[in-house]
């Protein structure tokens, strides 16, 4: 789904059209809840239909069912806004959030021409051949072409051409500049030119690989072309252009609107449908701008007599009736209005090694960038906008520049008041602890345990900031003091650890708020939250495109099942990256009243801490606690590299990350933090790591849902309710939830769900909480069977609630490949293989085929352990190897840089790799194996009998690896082994489904 604020650019291009937002949401079978109709020029209208609607007039519209489950991403659906497109646009320049000229995919048909100059590498692949003529007029065949530092391209009569980046929208035009963008993808072309290559690598349709270093070239035949770290890309004479992307791309030199209300929150709405006409709610008004003293006086016209004002954002807390709700909605510089609510902390190791910060504190290039200091965070301010900090632990006394608790304000009566504020505290975390814990996880020393439980950034500075009772208004509160005191506190990342049981809106005020920090170069990092692991979790907080949103991990880099899920097939709702979030270790605060203390102790701190080191650290597991981890590193890369845009490093972060196959982008996002690779490229930008992210997606697969599967029933008394759903073939992924109301509601629900079989496969009994979305079970099935699933829902009171009704919803995730001739002779579970490997992005087909007799080359190897096998990205300053240079060189350093060791044995440094030489079985085993963090378990059975008629032949010290490969399916043999034999693309395809499904 783009986000709110994309949509407001992109349709105010046309003049006096309003957005339009169409939100039906029902939270209970009871008729009790009428609507509410907004509109831009009409205010807040209540009606006799059940749910709410948002209409507009532009022939957009979000649309629900009956139910609030029978609704997509966060309770939204949207039909009609899958695709903007722009006509009779000259020249458009796409920029991301920042302003940064980052397009995603651009799609151009019938170009007259198109210019590309300092590409530094294009792919070509074709499914019927490829033809190039050199200027000598040699011809080659091929189905596959690699070209590298290009200087020029030019294209003519193009039917189709496809270019695929990071960012996106959708866009038709005569004329687009495009620049730093990340991959283009070009198909359909009649002919393509090239002038001054540097180098040609192509793939010929024997498999056979051979290079040419020519002056010029013609293809013909093209069916695709794939273009990475293009700096400058002019097309002219385009009839069509299209920009698609995930992270909600801007298009710059298009107003922001300035009057008129575009969004209400749910739950006031509810609230205001059911409170007599003279009752009081709680409220924030959200403006267009910083409210004037006019705007404040339109207030008091409408008999509000005070409230409390922010410095920055753009917002006014008040107390008012429904009556004057309304009219004040109808006030031209009214943005949004919201209700409060309470928001939640998102809590429930030695996780340095996992994510790369040891070896981003002892690398000697990141040391010799600093004056041969070792990276720490130093000189830069991480604010920690929760419970506030404990500033008397050693582990951060003296480095709490700031120590706030805020102060409420609303209880003046007349008046629009500034929230107050309490400053210089050395201690504002009596009673909870979280902060505190949070604050280790950043910045901590670890001068209580010798060192060892550091902090990420173990010499930034932090300031603390404690919202008292973490409602909404404090929230706002703290958000304001950082952007109205930014100058003086220095603060260049936030984290925020908490959540809040609602949907996501661009208009919330805290998402208006943070987008103000964003845009004031402020790097905001939020939990992605606790309520996983169903699909459509997310924190709403955390669905921002310029804020940073983290998942959680265990310490091995398994997803764990609290994490919440973005929307399967959707890359806006997705987090940012993970990081490690169970058991890990941090400060334990001397507060009054210790709660993540007291959790610790009843958790695993008996386990991990000894008797000295408990009085001073405890154990906590939740997404608030991988989130400082990404705070940390922000800060070591801010220490590197100042001059960082928060945009900037967003992008870093995500491309360095490692990715975590089989899981899918709504799960983990991009990856695992790479603490190591992220510092080193803001140290040395021209250091590009991870710039092959950019053409992961050249069309081998495409992700889809299949239409909702709504159901319904009543439970009565203690008594069960069932349904049976069907289940198609091929499902990936399948989300199964219910939901129930009035919003008000105490049932406690649960959620079975039973196999064809009749085994039980998932159980979801959370517990209840406050908030629109606080009433919902969910069930998520990976890869289920087909045929007919049985679901058992009980209410867990029983006899207390005699009739409760629910509405549910079945979502299943599949994908489409591009044809391949020839798999389909092949055997179900290679072939299964073999699309897992391209559906997580590890694999490629060459042109219309796999080709999985193919012998693996070793720099494809290399690539596929980067892409597949969770071996982290690594760029050394100059080349490892004298024969590996250009793309291949990242796959091959951090094949051969891996904490596990180097994946090929038989080379060191300095010499030559062989990058195309084959892959043999034996070599491949021992690749894998330490691949999939199996090393020592190799190496303790060293000079194992193996149970090959050839198993003698195999190097004593390499047989404990042949042993672990074959005992966890890496590598399939018979009688014999076959050491030297070559390993293929299928054997390839095999092992990284095993070394994957092994990891999950």
């Amino acid at each position: 789904m783009l986000s709110l604020d994309y949509l407001f650019q992109q349709h105010l291009k046309r003049a006096k059209r309003s957005l339009a937002i169409a939100l039906t949401l029902i939270l209970a079978a009871s008729p009790v809840f009428a609507g509410l109709s907004i509109s831009r020029t009409n205010g807040i209208v209540m009606t006799g239909a059940d749910g709410i609607v948002m209409t507009g007039v532009d022939g957009i519209v979000m649309t629900g069912a009956d139910s609030f489950l029978n609704t997509g991403t966060n309770g939204i659906v949207m039909t009609g806004a899958d695709g903007i497109v722009m006509t009779g646009a000259d020249g458009i320049v796409m920029t991301g959030a920042d302003g940064f000229a980052y397009p995603n995919s651009i799609r151009m048909t019938t170009s007259d021409g198109v210019s590309i100059t300092n590409a530094s590498s294009v792919v070509l692949t074709g499914t019927s051949g490829i033809v190039m003529t050199g200027a000598d007029n040699t011809t080659y065949h091929a189905d596959s072409v690699t070209l590298a530092v290009v200087n020029g391209i030019a294209m003519t009569g193009a039917n189709e051409t496809l270019m695929t980046g990071t960012d996106g929208a959708p866009q038709t035009g005569d004329s687009i500049t495009t620049t730093a963008a990340d991959g283009i993808v070009m198909t359909g072309a009649d002919v393509v030119s090239t002038t001054s290559a540097d180098s040609v690598r192509v793939l010929g349709s024997n498999g056979s690989v051979f290079s040419v270093v020519p002056t010029g070239f013609t293809f013909s035949g093209v069916t695709g072309i794939v273009m990475t770290s293009a700096e400058g890309v002019v097309t002219t004479g385009s009839e069509g252009v299209v920009i698609t992307g995930p992270d909600g791309v801007v298009i710059t030199g298009t107003p922001a609107p300035t009057d008129g209300l575009l969004s209400v929150d749910p739950e006031l709405a509810l609230t205001l449908n059911q409170i007599t006409d003279d009752s009081g709610v709680n409220a924030v008004v959200v403006y267009h701008q910083l409210p004037t003293e006019a705007d404040l006086q339109a207030l008091q016209n409408e008999g509000v007599v005070g409230g409390t004002r922010f410095h920055v954002v753009p917002a006014v807390v008040i107390t008012a009736n429904r009556n004057q709700i309304m009219a004040i909605s109808r006030l031209p510089g009214v943005r949004s209005i919201y209700s409060n609510r309470t928001l939640s902390l998102t809590s429930e190791p030695e996780v340095r090694a996992l994510t790369g910060v040891d070896r981003a504190w002892a690398d000697s290039d990141i040391a010799g960038s600093l004056q041969g200091l070792q990276v720490s965070g130093r000189n830069v301010t991480v604010a920690v906008l929760d419970t506030g900090i404990d500033g008397t632990h050693a582990d951060v006394s003296g480095r709490v520049t700031r120590n706030v608790r805020m102060v409420d304000t609303q209880s003046i009566a007349l008046g629009f008041q500034y929230p107050g504020s309490t400053d210089n505290l050395a201690n504002t975390d009596l009673l909870s602890g979280h902060g505190s814990f949070v604050a280790g996880i950043i910045a901590g020393n670890g001068s209580r345990s010798a060192g060892k439980y550091r902090g990420v950034a173990p010499a930034a500075n932090l300031v603390g900031i404690n919202v008292g009772d973490l409602s909404l208004f404090h929230v706002l509160a703290g958000l304001d003091y950082l952007l109205a005191n930014h100058d003086d506190l220095g603060v260049k990342v936030v984290n925020c650890s908490f959540s809040a049981n609602t949907v996501f809106d661009a208009n919330d005020p805290v998402n208006v708020a943070t987008k103000l920090l964003t845009e004031a170069g402020i790097n905001v990092v939020f939990s992605a939250g606790n309520t996983g692991p169903g699909a459509d979790t997310l924190n709403p907080y955390a669905v921002a495109p310029w804020v940073i949103s983290v998942g959680a991990t265990d310490s091995e880099g398994t997803l764990a099942s609290f994490s919440s899920r973005g929307h399967f097939a959707n890359s806006f709702f997705k987090p940012t990256l993970v990081a490690p979030g169970v058991s890990v270790v941090s400060l334990r605060g001397a507060g009054i009243v210790n709660v993540t203390g007291l959790l610790g102790l009843a958790g695993s701190d008996l386990l991990r801490l000894t008797p000295a080191e408990l009085p001073f650290y405890t154990t906590a597991t939740g997404t608030s606690f991988s989130a400082p981890q990404v705070s940390g590193a922000i800060a070591l890369m801010l220490e590197a590299n100042p001059t960082l845009t928060p945009a900037k490093v967003r992008e870093i972060l995500q491309r360095t990350a490692t990715p975590l196959a089989p899981y899918y982008a709504h799960e983990t996002g991009a990856g695992m933090l790479n603490v190591h690779a992220a510092v080193l490229e803001s140290a040395f930008p021209s250091r590009k790591i991870g710039k092959w992210r950019g053409v992961l997606d050249r069309g081998q697969v495409e992700f889809f849902n299949d239409p909702l599967v709504t159901f319904s029933g009543t439970l009565q008394s203690s008594t069960s309710s069932y349904n049976t759903l069907a289940m198609p073939s091929d499902a990936l992924i399948s989300s199964v939830e219910i939901g129930w109301g009035p919003f008000l509601s105490v049932s406690d629900l649960s959620l079975d769900a039973y196999h064809p079989n009749g085994s039980l496969q998932g159980h979801s009994n959370s517990l209840n909480l406050l908030g629109l979305t606080g009433r919902r079970e969910r069930i998520v099935l990976t890869k289920p069977a087909a045929g007919p699933w049985r679901l058992k829902v009980r209410n867990m009171l029983g006899l207390l609630v005699p009739t409760q009704q629910y509405s549910g919803l079945l979502e299943v995730g599949r994908a489409r490949y591009a044809p391949l001739t020839d798999v389909n002779s092949l055997a179900s579970s290679v072939r299964e293989d073999i699309y897992q490997s391209i559906r997580t992005f590890s694999m490629w087909p060459i042109g219309s085929r796999f080709r999985p007799e193919m012998t693996v080359s070793r720099e494809d190897f290399a690539a596929a352990m980067v892409q597949g096998a969770r071996v982290p990205q690594y760029l050394a300053a100059s080349p490892m190897y004298q024969d590996v240079n250009g793309q291949s060189r990242l796959f091959v350093e951090s094949a051969q840089s891996a904490p596990v060791g180097a994946m090929f044995i038989d080379v060191q440094p300095g010499g030559q790799f062989r990058p195309h030489d084959g892959v043999t079985r034996l070599a491949a085993a021992v690749a894998l194996v330490r691949a999939a963090g199996l090393r020592t378990q190799a190496e303790n059975q060293a000079g194992a009998l193996l149970p090959f008629l050839d198993g003698l032949s195999i190097p004593h010290d390499l047989r404990g690896y042949v042993a672990v490969a074959q005992s966890r399916g890496f590598i399939q043999s018979d009688l014999w082994f076959h050491p030297n034999s070559p390993f293929t693309r299928g054997n390839l395809a095999k092992a990284l489904a095993a070394v994957q499904n092994s990891a999950q």
